[in-house]
C-alpha cells in the first residue's frame, strides 16, 4: 500500500506549472517578433529591387529605342529620334566623340578635360519625324562618327528639373555613325 501512495503522489507532480506555461508563452512572443521583423525587413528589400528592375528596365528599353532610331542615317545626322517617348523625369542626352571615343567641341578638337565637351540633350518626339538637336552637327557641318548617349532615368522636378533618388539609374552606350 505504501507503494500505491507514492505512484498517486508522482501522479499529482506531472505536468507543467503556470510559470513554466508562461515562460514559454512568452519565449514564443519573442520568437513570433523576431521573424516578424525579419520577414517585413525581406519583403521590403523585395519592393525595393523590384522597383529597381522595373528602373532599369525602363532605362535599358529608351535606350533600345535611341539605338534602333539610328540605324536610320538621317536621325543620326540630326541626333534626333522620331516615334520615341521619354518617360516623365528621365533625360537623354548626347556627347560627340572622335575615331578614337574622345568627347570632342563643336569646332571637332578633343575636350580637354573630357568633361569641358558638351552635354547635349536628344530630340524625340511621338511623330515620324523629328527636327535637329542641339549641336548635331559640328562646325563646318560635319557629322560626328561616333556619340555617347546617355540615358538617366529620375522623377520630374519643380520647373520641369529631373530629380535624382536611389533607385535611379543612368546608362551609356557608344553609338557609330550608320
Amino acid at each position: 500500500m505504501v507503494k500505491h501512495s507514492k505512484v498517486q503522489a508522482r501522479a499529482a507532480e506531472q505536468g507543467f506549472t503556470l510559470i513554466e506555461i508562461l515562460v514559454a508563452i512568452a519565449l514564443l512572443g519573442i520568437l513570433a517578433a523576431v521573424l516578424t521583423a525579419t520577414l517585413t525587413g525581406s519583403l521590403s528589400l523585395n519592393r525595393q529591387a523590384q522597383r529597381q528592375l522595373d528602373t532599369t528596365s525602363n532605362v535599358q528599353q529608351v535606350m533600345e529605342n535611341v539605338r534602333n532610331a539610328w540605324t536610320v542615317l538621317s536621325n543620326y545626322n540630326n541626333a534626333c529620334a522620331p516615334g520615341m517617348t521619354v518617360p516623365s523625369g528621365y533625360t537623354v542626352k548626347f556627347i560627340n566623340l572622335s575615331t578614337r571615343a574622345e568627347p570632342i567641341n563643336q569646332n571637332n578638337t578633343i575636350a580637354s578635360p573630357p568633361t569641358a565637351a558638351p552635354v547635349n540633350t536628344l530630340n524625340t518626339t511621338t511623330s515620324s519625324t523629328c527636327t535637329a538637336s542641339t549641336n548635331a552637327t559640328l562646325t563646318g557641318g560635319a557629322v560626328p562618327t561616333m556619340r555617347r548617349v546617355i540615358v538617366q532615368s529620375g522623377t520630374a522636378g519643380p520647373g520641369n528639373s529631373q530629380v535624382i533618388g536611389p533607385q535611379d539609374v543612368a546608362l551609356t552606350l557608344d553609338l557609330l555613325r550608320p
